[in-house]
């Protein structure tokens, strides 16, 4: 062969040696961590909806990284996961909610994971939505609508004349996002009126299955991930904090999850919806492997966080949870 299809061979094989897709270091990281690793065992984490996206996308990374670990993750209900937890079925809980005193009395220990809100939400479709975005709906209308054992029309709420009475979806799992909604109303969610369902992923198809319909839900799920965008037909519903019948700019609707979020840390956002969500265990957690999961949840583990369409915390929140593991 010749000098001069020898280099023209050599540069090929360089030209198609650099276009071959390489590893990027954190993947290599992923894929060469588990050999050192030497964490093994297993454990079972249940309770809130708000945070099972989560926390079922950090087990399965963790167990990635760990390949002899294995966590099981359900979706129950933050009251279901915590009588789970008192009953030793499961060994962690999410939870979307103050803990009561008889849970503090059973030594529950909880160390926040990320923050979220309820938000009351109507289909795009109603007839007087509108009238809901421009002049929202007061603490009293939204009682009304969710306690009231009567429909309520919506023409009533706006001083109009009509005969669509409003739809209302409530809980029927013990959901941490009733608790709150209720408590918004200095009630409890046994006091909430309306066609019952489970889980947010059945609120949000029942609500926008129904022009007429209200419910609630967890910010996270009324926005699309990642683009953080209202999901289709549903309109969240701006509270008028001030009874003036007008929404100003700190009672806006959330345009998209980022605004959202902001309204949060801001205190934009009725502070009584608004919630840290934590994981808990009875007694602070003493097995090594729970341990680590709780200390890659606060650290690698919160680049999922604002993906999954929660609110991450910050540096202050998450020093203090590490420092309550030692």
């Amino acid at each position: 062969m010749s000098i001069y299809k020898s280099v023209i061979l050599l540069i090929c094989i360089v030209i198609i040696a650099g276009c071959k897709p390489r590893k990027s270091e954190k993947a290599l990281e992923i894929i060469q961590e588990p050999a050192k690793s030497s964490l093994s065992g297993n454990f079972t984490v249940s309770g809130a909806y708000a945070l099972y996206p989560l926390v079922l996308k950090w087990a399965d990374d963790f167990m990635i990284i760990h390949p002899g670990v294995k966590i099981d993750v359900l979706k129950t209900g933050t009251g279901q996961g915590i009588t789970d937890l008192i009953e030793k079925k499961v060994q962690l809980v999410m939870i979307s909610r103050p803990l009561n005193d008889e849970e503090k009395e059973a030594n529950i220990w909880a160390i926040p994971v990320a923050k979220d809100g309820v938000v009351p939400i109507v289909n795009q479709k109603n007839p007087y939505l509108d009238k809901i975005i421009k002049q929202g709906l007061s603490p009293d209308e939204l009682q009304r609508l969710f306690i009231s054992e009567e429909s309520v029309p919506w023409a009533e709420l706006f001083d109009k004349t009509g005969k669509e009475k409003a739809v209302v979806f409530s809980r029927a799992d013990e959901s941490g996002a009733a608790d709150m909604i209720a408590g918004f109303f200095f009630k409890k969610a046994s006091d909430l009126q309306g066609t019952k369902v489970s889980g947010d992923d059945e609120m949000i198809k029942s609500v926008q299955a129904n022009p007429l319909a209200i419910g609630f839900c967890n910010f996270s799920y009324a926005f699309t991930n990642p683009s953080g965008e209202r999901k289709e037909n549903i309109q969240i519903v701006p509270f008028d904090l001030d009874y003036d019948n007008n929404i100003n700019r700190k009672e806006m609707p959330f345009e998209n999850l980022e605004v959202a979020h902001r309204s949060i840390w801001l205190g934009l956002y009725p502070e009584s919806l608004c919630r840290e969500l934590t994981i808990g265990s009875v007694g602070k957690p003493s097995d090594p492997l729970i341990i680590e999961f709780l200390k890659y949840v606060l650290s690698d583990g919160q680049d999922d966080v604002k993906t999954l369409g929660l609110c991450e915390l910050n540096n202050v929140y998450i020093r203090m949870a590490l420092e309550s593991l030692e």
